[in-house]
């Protein structure tokens, strides 16, 4: 259910558009150095095990997917008679949010993964974590159903990435 407050479009279409800008050229630098990974070819691997294979299948959706952000901004900004002279000030994510977000990927990256804390738990009480703290940022109540709520939400994504990693791509995690 929306706020009959916040606008129907939440970012202006010129930072759809610079973010889609930002989002293509990771994306085609990702593909890009994919393709040059050693594939390993003279140990007898196959296509499917080349290690570059995933990142390059990833760079190449992210870029999809920010030609079609850009499509999509451009669209909205002929919809809505949108003028790019004018100032944009819109503001996308409170820098408080923000820099929360930075202190617990960070932990995630520096303090539980690979520290001796198997990946799975580690992935499951980060996502619970995040989750969690979100939602009283966002002024959700914190009761028991929240708390549960948060706790799935970490054991169903440790579960699922655990499994994709391990048994689609071949990974061994810590």
């Amino acid at each position: 259910m929306s706020d009959p407050a916040s606008p129907a479009w939440p970012a202006s279409p010129r930072a759809d558009f610079i973010g889609a800008l930002i989002l293509f050229v990771f994306g085609t630098v990702v593909a890009a150095m994919s393709w040059q990974m050693d594939r390993f070819e003279q140990q007898g691997a196959t296509l499917h095990t080349a290690p570059g294979l995933w990142p390059g299948i990833i760079g190449l959706m992210i870029v999809a997917l920010a030609a079609l952000l850009a499509w999509r901004s451009v669209r909205r900004a002929r919809a809505a008679h949108w003028n790019a002279a004018v100032p944009d000030d819109t503001v996308l994510v409170p820098r408080r949010d923000f820099w929360l977000a930075v202190a617990l990927f960070f932990f995630y990256a520096a303090g539980l993964v690979g520290r001796g804390l198997p990946f799975w738990l580690g992935t499951a009480a980060f996502v619970a974590g995040f989750v969690f703290l979100f939602q009283r940022a966002a002024g959700r109540p914190t009761n028991a159903r929240a708390i549960v709520f948060s706790i799935v939400c970490g054991v169903l994504t440790a579960v699922i990435v655990t499994l994709a990693f391990e048994q689609l791509f071949y990974v061994r995690l810590p």
